[in-house]
């Protein structure tokens, strides 16, 4: 009789794990990991939650010109556990140069296998080999940057991987692009108009699904990588160092982190939806919601008596790998609204 129970309780757990890798919604992270330590938060966060079966994070788009961008979140996937994450770059940057706070260092003291940003795939043949790879409607393309590497995905032309266009493709495998950019409702936000206006220009024309954006009134009303992160990450951590070097855990406005927090269940308890109307972006890269007919655009607003401060501390909390945090989130059900 003890057998057969113990029997039934494998089987039980064996089918709550089933579920929870089907319900784990395909991810690709598409960051510019380099000026701001906010991509470095995001990403914990999506290492911790693809860890734990809430998100599977299918591989990872750099764009980025700073020489140890790619080499930087490579270094961090690695010390994850998942050194064979797969990386793309965006080869079509000028200027290559070291210019972030903390890329470099983590770069030469945490381990990686790769020896320079240049051994990496180009971004827009890793966008359409992961696509081509998923099934219909499975996957949520994530941009925490701005937009020159999603903008030659939906250039890119049939090849070896598909022989859809970029434009076809993301219609067909994406279910949703969620993108940390804009100012609502009306404004000036780095990613939409640095360095790369034309970017987000072609893709809001032409991207042919549905879009929720993240705006940067968001992210500033959230502050996060304080003290918390400092006591919780050991000593040897690439991320703890991301946070030491660029301001010695003084706290940071969440950008990033917000826009991961769409991926999980959690994200209702401090976030509605404004989606009658569309975000209009300007040639110099600024924008506006211009109301009208629901349509396939969303932008973020904070619900009524939403606590900033509760946000902040469940964002710390994911990107430190609280254990009792994650057991308690989930996946967000679809469709956002």
């Amino acid at each position: 009789m003890k057998r057969m129970f113990r029997y039934l309780g494998l089987c039980l757990l064996a089918l709550c794990a089933c579920v929870q890798a089907d319900a784990a919604r395909r991810v690709i992270l598409d960051t510019d990991i380099d000026s701001d330590v906010d991509d470095a938060g995001a990403l914990a966060m999506l290492l911790n939650l693809h860890a734990r079966g809430v998100v599977d994070l299918r591989g990872i788009v750099v764009t980025s010109d700073d020489t140890y961008a790619a080499l930087c979140t490579q270094a961090i996937c690695t010390f994850y556990g998942y050194p064979d994450m797969p990386i793309g770059v965006n080869v079509h940057q000028a200027n290559m140069r070291n210019h972030s706070r903390y890329t470099r260092q983590i770069a030469e003291e945490f381990p990686r296998a790769a020896g320079a940003w240049t051994d990496f795939e180009e971004a827009a043949s890793l966008y359409r080999r992961l696509l081509a790879e998923s099934p219909d409607s499975s996957v949520t393309v994530l941009t925490i940057g701005h937009l020159s590497s999603l903008r030659d995905l939906l250039r890119s032309a049939p090849d070896g991987h598909s022989p859809l266009t970029g434009v076809q493709l993301a219609g067909r495998k994406v279910s949703r692009w969620l993108c940390m950019g804009g100012r609502f409702p009306e404004g000036k936000e780095a990613n939409f108009y640095r360095p790369d206006p034309e970017a987000t220009l072609y893709c809001l024309d032409n991207w042919p699904g549905r879009a929720v954006f993240s705006g940067w009134e968001i992210g500033r009303e959230v502050r996060s990588g304080g003290p918390y992160l400092k006591r919780r990450f050991p000593d040897r951590h690439p991320v703890r160092r991301a946070y030491e070097l660029y301001n010695r855990f003084a706290g940071r406005a969440s950008w990033d982190q917000t826009a991961v927090l769409l991926l999980t269940d959690r994200a209702d308890d401090f976030f509605g939806y404004r989606s009658a109307g569309r975000c209009v972006v300007m040639p110099d890269g600024s924008n506006r919601w211009e109301e009208g007919p629901e349509g396939c655009h969303s932008c973020l607003v904070f619900r009524e008596g939403a606590d900033r401060d509760r946000a902040a501390r469940l964002i710390d909390r994911l990107i430190a790998g609280d254990r009792r945090t994650l057991r308690r989130i989930g996946p967000a059900e679809e469709p956002v609204r």
